[in-house]
Protein backbone atom coordinates (compact mmCIF):
# COMPACT_ATOMS: atom_id res chain seq x y z
CA UNK A 1 0.00 0.00 0.00
CA UNK A 2 2.96 2.36 0.31
CA UNK A 3 3.15 2.45 -3.50
CA UNK A 4 -0.45 3.72 -3.64
CA UNK A 5 0.28 6.33 -0.98
CA UNK A 6 3.30 7.60 -2.89
CA UNK A 7 1.37 8.05 -6.16
CA UNK A 8 -1.37 10.70 -5.84
CA UNK A 9 -3.00 9.78 -9.16
CA UNK A 10 -3.26 6.09 -8.26
CA UNK A 11 -4.51 6.97 -4.79
CA UNK A 12 -7.25 9.16 -6.32
CA UNK A 13 -8.29 6.35 -8.69
CA UNK A 14 -8.56 3.88 -5.80
CA UNK A 15 -10.62 6.35 -3.76
CA UNK A 16 -12.95 6.99 -6.71
CA UNK A 17 -13.36 3.22 -7.24
CA UNK A 18 -14.30 2.70 -3.59
CA UNK A 19 -16.78 5.57 -3.77
CA UNK A 20 -18.35 4.27 -6.99
CA UNK A 21 -18.66 0.75 -5.54
CA UNK A 22 -20.30 2.13 -2.40
CA UNK A 23 -22.78 4.19 -4.43
CA UNK A 24 -23.70 1.15 -6.54
CA UNK A 25 -24.20 -1.06 -3.48
CA UNK A 26 -26.31 1.53 -1.64
CA UNK A 27 -28.40 2.17 -4.77
CA UNK A 28 -29.05 -1.55 -5.12
CA UNK A 29 -30.11 -1.89 -1.49
CA UNK A 30 -32.41 1.15 -1.69
CA UNK A 31 -33.88 -0.19 -4.94
CA UNK A 32 -34.62 -3.55 -3.36
CA UNK A 33 -36.22 -1.91 -0.31
CA UNK A 34 -38.42 0.21 -2.59
CA UNK A 35 -39.39 -2.91 -4.57
CA UNK A 36 -41.35 -4.33 -1.62
CA UNK A 37 -44.22 -1.79 -1.82
CA UNK A 38 -44.41 -2.39 -5.60
CA UNK A 39 -44.60 -6.14 -4.95
CA UNK A 40 -47.28 -5.82 -2.29
CA UNK A 41 -49.40 -3.44 -4.38
CA UNK A 42 -49.10 -5.57 -7.51
CA UNK A 43 -49.98 -8.76 -5.63
CA UNK A 44 -52.93 -6.99 -3.99
CA UNK A 45 -54.31 -5.70 -7.28
CA UNK A 46 -53.36 -8.48 -9.70
CA UNK A 47 -52.81 -11.37 -7.29
CA UNK A 48 -55.49 -13.54 -8.89
CA UNK A 49 -53.85 -13.34 -12.32
CA UNK A 50 -50.13 -13.17 -11.63
CA UNK A 51 -47.95 -12.65 -8.56
CA UNK A 52 -44.53 -11.01 -8.44
CA UNK A 53 -41.48 -11.84 -6.41
CA UNK A 54 -39.11 -9.16 -5.11
CA UNK A 55 -36.67 -9.25 -8.03
CA UNK A 56 -39.50 -8.96 -10.55
CA UNK A 57 -40.90 -6.01 -8.59
CA UNK A 58 -37.44 -4.43 -8.59
CA UNK A 59 -37.19 -4.85 -12.36
CA UNK A 60 -40.69 -3.39 -12.78
CA UNK A 61 -39.69 -0.43 -10.61
CA UNK A 62 -36.55 0.18 -12.72
CA UNK A 63 -38.53 -0.15 -15.96
CA UNK A 64 -41.18 2.30 -14.74
CA UNK A 65 -38.44 4.72 -13.73
CA UNK A 66 -36.90 4.53 -17.18
CA UNK A 67 -40.17 4.87 -19.05
CA UNK A 68 -41.92 7.38 -16.80
CA UNK A 69 -38.95 9.21 -15.30
CA UNK A 70 -38.61 12.96 -15.12
CA UNK A 71 -37.75 14.02 -18.65
CA UNK A 72 -38.28 17.75 -18.21
CA UNK A 73 -35.54 20.12 -19.24
CA UNK A 74 -35.26 23.85 -18.73
CA UNK A 75 -36.05 25.14 -22.20
CA UNK A 76 -35.99 28.91 -22.47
Amino acid sequence: MSFIDSSPVLKRIVEMTYTLALVIIISGIVGLVLAFPVKWLWNFVFGQLYTLNVLQAWALNVLAGILLGNKSADKK
